[in-house]
């Protein structure tokens, strides 16, 4: 286990970065907040769970060297599909089946455009948050409906002592990505990533692939959007519309490379954690509001920085021997 964990930290350091950052705020946010209870600290991490798996989505895409800037238009399609179901009527779990496959098709308009067509990921994503954001809003043109109290509070219900929604950072993980990098179209992906070329050349299905990470990356940003309409207990056609850039931003301070091929899910989670508890502990400590985009801001730097210079050191380090 140790040789695995130096394994991880030597392949990953910007991960490990990202969780020592976490800790640090949460031990000063836990000092700052009074009467911190077990139902403040659930609430609180219920609203950062959807972060964290937009930014799972987005990891996804990125290892296979690619760009999902519609992220924040599925949750929002998500979000006001089921919503809206409350308005209509009929049942809400009917409309929740509804809304994800929606997300799914979403998903896999993107891999036909990039993967199929090869047109530019960037414009392609774009142009399709652009798309599902007019769609939600010709479904709900103003804020609406009114979720069932037990949906709004499936997250903040208790495993024993342990509140669900933080079982949930653990479990996402492991059932739904773990079997996901073990299989082939895990080792696909990171070829893809590393160099598409050579993963042609030794028979990976490189257009698969990428259309599948599309999927995926729309499969989790779909169960964001779930997490977020249990947080807000109503539809909004722009609820969704901060966690695309915030996404991509949590991956990269979690060590996902922009380049592809390089990165792990656990790390994106932490940064998504860090992004939204910064915000937490600033407003704990009374910070005027616009340090927090500056806090942020020093943080992506960072967060692109500390790769470089480790590899710089390395590269000294294996000239000097």
């Amino acid at each position: 286990m140790i040789s695995a964990f130096t394994r991880y930290v030597r392949r990953e350091p910007s991960a490990l970065i990202a969780y020592g950052v976490l800790a640090v705020i949460l031990v000063v946010w836990v000092v700052a907040t009074p009467n911190l209870g077990i139902v403040s600290v659930t609430n609180t991490f219920a609203q950062k769970l959807p972060l964290a798996l937009a930014a799972i989505g987005a990891t996804i895409v990125i290892v296979s060297k690619g760009i999902d800037l519609s992220i924040g238009g599925t949750l929002t399609l998500v979000n006001v599909i089921v919503a809206n179901g409350t308005i209509v009527g009929g049942d809400l779990v009917i409309w929740i089946v509804i809304a994800m496959v929606v997300a799914l098709l979403a998903g896999a308009v993107n891999g036909f455009l990039v993967a199929v067509l090869g047109l530019p990921a960037l414009i392609v994503t774009l142009a399709t948050q652009s798309v599902m954001l007019g769609i939600a809003l010709y479904i709900l043109p103003t804020p609406g409906g009114e979720l069932p109290v037990w949906f709004t509070n499936l997250p903040l219900q208790l495993v024993g002592p342990i509140p669900l929604v933080i079982l949930l950072f653990i479990v996402i993980p492991l059932v739904l990505w773990w079997p996901i990098r073990r299989s082939r179209f895990g080792t696909a992906l990171y070829a893809v990533g590393n160099d598409e070329g050579a993963a042609f050349t030794s028979g990976v299905a490189v257009v698969r692939t990428t259309f599948l990470a599309y999927v995926l990356a729309a499969f989790f940003a779909g169960l964001g959007g779930l997490f977020i309409t249990m947080n807000a207990g109503s539809g909004d056609p722009s609820i969704g519309v901060p966690y695309t850039l915030n996404a991509i931003a949590a991956a990269v301070i979690g060590g996902v490379a922009l380049s592809g091929g390089r990165g792990t899910i656990a790390g994106p989670i932490a940064g998504a954690l860090v992004l939204s508890f910064i915000n937490n502990l600033l407003f704990s400590l009374g910070v005027n509001t616009y340090w927090q985009y500056l806090v942020t801001g020093v943080l992506l730097i960072g967060a692109l920085a500390i790769p470089y210079v480790i590899r710089r050191l390395r590269q000294r380090k294996a000239a000097l021997v």
